[in-house]
């Protein structure tokens, strides 16, 4: 909490509100409470007391569109979306520095979305919105708002006209946000493009090709493309990496399903639970195992879904994955944050 609020201005105040009412809708609880608790907020028990408190904390200034800004960038966006993910070279590392970066952003004429502030965008269509180059990650951030209705039973009317009685029932438009993202982590050697669900219809593709556009401006797209990780032999290694027979300890990834394709063929492990791991049935466990070394790198690869546990490096609840051999897609199932996103993706790049 500010020590000493300043009051915001009317404008200031409608603006917070107007992300405040999407946020708690669209982001986890945890979230919320996670920007509650940062800044000495009290919670509350449900979302509307989430809302309630965090509307008076607006009105006092004691969170202010900084708190809401910074808060933003680590969980907005994040998580429940599609990720194609990157390997760099080393050339590829060597010419991305901010001076040329900057200069590429110029002669390609988008010097308006340099460094630019997101936190109060919200265009009708996709839109870029910023490119920054802070501490070694090249940011790209498409936004689009997303609005949806939500019944508000409160506002809710009968009236009678004539001999006909007439219900009328309200609808509360809530503000949200689509976010596509291209990070370069450039120390690291990796790159990521995150694309907001659903896959289906033209969307997505249309979201990727602008995408893959506008990056193209900046650093060289054959090159990056040729860097694209190859997700069904991840898929592969990352399974055969995580099953207890083979790795000789406990392991904090259950692999719910793997198939494993050659040709026109494939063999496929699952559990019918999804929360089990296929190889804790024995019987299915010992013939997943005696695939290996020249075996199993005869397939080429596979798609896969894993349950990523608690404990697993930093992540503090179970997370579920799901990698396509397919389109070299990975799917993030659940609303993460930033940290947790990385930390998945970094791990499974070891896997290629």
């Amino acid at each position: 909490m500010n020590p000493s609020p300043t009051k915001p201005t009317p404008q200031e105040i409608a603006a917070l509100k107007r992300l405040a009412a999407g946020i708690i809708r669209a982001q986890g609880n945890r979230f919320v409470k996670d920007l509650l608790r940062a800044n000495q907020i009290r919670i509350g028990a449900n979302k509307d007391e989430f809302e309630a408190n965090l509307n008076a904390a607006i009105e006092n200034g004691d969170l202010t569109l900084k708190d809401v800004s910074t808060w933003l960038h680590s969980v907005e966006g994040w998580g429940n979306q599609h990720v194609y993910l990157y390997s760099l070279s080393a050339a590829m590392q060597k010419d991305l520095t901010t001076a040329k970066i900057q200069q590429r952003v110029k002669a390609a004429k988008l010097d308006s979305v340099w460094n630019g502030e997101t936190t109060l965008a919200f265009p009708e269509k996709p839109e870029l919105t910023s490119i920054s180059f802070n501490d070694g990650v090249l940011r790209l951030i498409w936004q689009e708002s997303s609005p949806s209705w939500t019944p508000d039973t409160g506002k809710n009317y009968q009236e009678q006209e004539g001999l006909d009685l007439y219900e009328y029932r309200a609808y509360r438009q809530e503000e949200r946000r689509a976010i596509t993202r291209f990070e370069v982590r450039v120390s690291e050697r990796i790159a990521g493009l995150f694309i907001p669900d659903p896959i289906q219809g033209p969307e997505h593709k249309t979201a990727k090709d602008e995408a893959l556009n506008v990056i193209a401006q900046l650093m060289n797209r054959a090159d990056l493309e040729q860097g694209l990780m190859q997700i069904g032999r991840l898929s592969r290694n990352f399974d055969q990496d995580n099953i207890p027979n083979n790795t000789g300890a406990p392991t904090k990834v259950k692999t719910q399903r793997s198939k494993l394709t050659s040709g026109g063929s494939s063999i496929e492990f699952s559990a019918d639970s999804p929360d089990k791991a296929y190889w804790e049935e024995a019987a299915v466990g010992n013939v997943r195992v005696s695939v290996k070394g020249p075996q199993l790198r005869a397939f080429p690869g596979g798609d896969g879904v894993f349950v990523l546990q608690a404990g697993y490096f930093d992540l503090t609840r179970p997370l579920r994955i799901q990698l396509y051999a397919r389109d070299n897609r990975i799917r993030l199932w659940a609303q993460m944050d930033v940290s947790e996103v990385w930390s998945i993706l970094k791990e499974l790049s070891k896997h290629q």
